[in-house]
């Protein structure tokens, strides 16, 4: 089999493959006591903020260390940027809040064990040994939050139905991380609002702003992001307009499922962007909720500071 499939086939959803394994496949505990370390940076042309984590595991501990787990809260707006260190691989559910970090590489992909079980990645981080890589970003600001970190166990052999029936009933041997982890503080990116605009709540959800409130400040580059229709209203996306010191920029908008929402990246030379202070006028019309069909148009005007 496999060694990829064999260890990662199956749990949180086969789309995502946010398990190890399947469900009470693996034999002893996977919650030997390890550190995280995070740190966060902020960038000024995106408003992202960077999140980057490093792990150790304690000489004290009998087993390699082969996976990292974020638990993010409902509302954390847009996880990317998704790096890992070499023979490790990023795994992502917005739906289950879960960012995973697992080591599955191997030297020899083939090769067997002679036990005929299947081995640790030999990307896995041995007792002693720190490992750094791991890296997010996010439009949220970093806040506390829970890790988890795994490390290995062998695959089980039940030879009876009672072996098996143990097996499955054992929580010590699931190897979903909140059952069979290790759990842990860490920074993590918390829930934020977008900005509405401020002006008239009725309309105001027509268009937010996921990066931009009045008077931020950009450097280097200039990247906006919004989002139309953020609590389900019904907008008109042919009637949208937006400009950039008294500049047409509406085109310059593409739809960018990454950031689930509306795009551009203002550069020096090539937009109307200047050093100082820039402003940026938003409308797009929409039926107002509850009235039936009466359209209203939400307007916003947004200054902001760019330094090249």
């Amino acid at each position: 089999m496999n060694r990829l499939i064999g260890r990662f086939g199956y749990a949180y959803g086969v789309a995502v493959l946010l398990s190890i394994v399947s469900p009470h496949a693996l034999a002893g505990t996977r919650s030997q006591p390890v550190s995280v370390t995070a740190s966060t940076s902020y960038d000024p042309s995106s408003h992202m903020h960077v999140y980057a984590y490093s792990v150790s595991n304690p000489t004290t501990n009998t087993a390699p260390l082969d996976t990292l787990v974020l638990k993010l809260q409902p509302g954390v707006d847009l996880v990317t940027g998704f790096t890992a260190p070499p023979g490790w691989r990023s795994f992502y559910s917005a739906e289950k809040g879960t960012v995973m970090w697992a080591a599955v590489g191997y030297l020899d992909a083939e090769a067997a064990d002679a036990s005929g079980n299947i081995p640790p990645s030999d990307y896995a981080v041995a007792p002693g040994g720190t490992l750094t890589g791991f890296s997010i970003r996010s439009f949220s600001p970093p806040g506390a939050g829970t890790a988890i970190t795994q490390t290995y166990a062998p695959l089980p052999a039940p030879t009876t139905p009672e072996e098996l029936e143990a097996v499955e009933n054992d929580r010590n041997l699931s190897t979903l991380p909140e059952d069979n982890g290790y759990s842990l503080t860490t920074t993590v990116p918390i829930p934020d609002v977008d900005w509405l605009g401020n002006r008239r709540p009725a309309v105001d959800g027509f268009l937010v702003f996921a990066n931009l409130v009045d008077k931020s400040s950009f450097s280097g580059s200039s990247l906006v992001v919004f989002r139309l229709g953020s609590a389900g209203e019904t907008v008109d996306k042919a009637t949208l307009r937006v400009s950039l010191n008294s500049v047409d920029v509406t085109s310059l908008f593409v739809f960018d499922s990454e950031y689930n929402g509306y795009v551009a990246l203002f550069d020096p030379g090539t937009s109307p962007i200047k050093s100082g202070t820039n402003v940026l006028r938003t409308s797009v019309d929409g039926i107002v909720p509850g009235t039936g069909d009466r359209v209203a148009t939400d307007t916003d005007r947004v200054t902001f500071n760019f330094t090249p």
